[in-house]
């Protein structure tokens, strides 16, 4: 019989690690969507028209151009309440067309996606302004 301790494998990784992966598996991301945005402007443009079909989903769109919290969302908007802005920012999210960030504080905020972004800037503005080419 042995006296030694059972010794167990343990993996240690610091946030530091963790962290630095994250970031290049978010520029790599970024990367294939813009790769993405560009080979398949067409495609890309048709499914953000087809996604993109209500009013209040447009006026969304237009204010996260800029990171946004959901307080000023449902502000700047006038929802009623945290979940008629849900209603409305679930399909968003879902499609590809928003992202959601939460910072180092724990502020969650709502941008566009790499996907909408890269699309030309005359085709954001003829989309969201609801002008068809």
């Amino acid at each position: 019989m042995s006296d030694r301790p059972k010794r167990t494998d343990r993996v240690e990784v610091s946030s530091d690690q963790l962290k630095s992966e994250l970031i290049e598996i978010k520029e790599r991301l970024s990367a294939l969507e813009t790769i993405a945005s560009v080979s398949n402007r067409t495609e890309v443009e048709t499914y953000v028209r087809g996604c993109l079909t209500t009013a209040k989903g447009k006026q969304i769109m237009k204010e996260c151009e800029e990171p946004r919290t959901k307080e000023y969302l449902s502000s700047k908007l006038s929802f009623a309440s945290t979940q008629a802005l849900d209603y409305h920012l679930s399909p968003l999210r879902r499609d590809d067309l928003i992202q959601q960030h939460v910072d180092d504080n724990g502020t969650r905020t709502f941008e566009w996606s790499n996907l909408f972004k890269r699309l030309p800037k005359k085709t954001l503005q003829k989309i969201l302004d609801g002008f068809d080419e």
